[in-house]
């Protein structure tokens, strides 16, 4: 788990193996009981709608396959590229994130919620990229 994954698991006050118990628990309950038949799945809003109750639930790798499957079905929705951004950020796949901000800016450039999250990305991404080689020249001070 990522310090990302686990700031927002203490957020929520759980952390550990028991939040993944009960974040998969209630991720298999809410889709079993949800409606969503066979068909459904083959939609990309369907795709989506899962992905993004995974990342609530801080299941990242549920959620970035849901929403690369969305982009299968809907290669052009700015949205699940998006959302897609969203869980490789939260994975630590930085260089995937950006990827997938700017292939959802390129389809829909005036989406103010694609905006905001490019920008924030961005901004981070910055800052991570600057203290990156510091840390990993630090690591290799250290290794004999």
């Amino acid at each position: 788990m990522t310090t990302i994954q686990h700031a927002a698991m203490l957020r929520i006050g759980l952390a550990g193996s028991t939040a993944r118990l009960l974040a998969a628990v209630t991720l298999v309950a809410a889709l079993s009981g949800c409606g969503t038949t066979g068909s459904d799945l083959k939609t990309a809003e369907a795709q989506i709608r899962i992905g993004s109750k995974a990342a609530r639930e801080g299941l990242w790798r549920e959620a970035t396959f849901r929403y690369k499957r969305a982009v299968q079905i809907e290669p052009n929705n700015a949205m699940a590229l998006s959302n897609l951004g969203v869980a490789y950020e939260s994975s630590g796949e930085f260089e995937m994130a950006r990827e997938a901000y700017l292939k959802a800016l390129q389809v829909d450039r005036a989406n103010p919620y694609i905006q905001k999250n490019y920008s924030r990305f961005s901004e981070f991404y910055a800052k991570f990229k600057k203290r990156e080689p510091k840390v990993l020249g630090a690591e290799k001070e250290t290794t004999p």
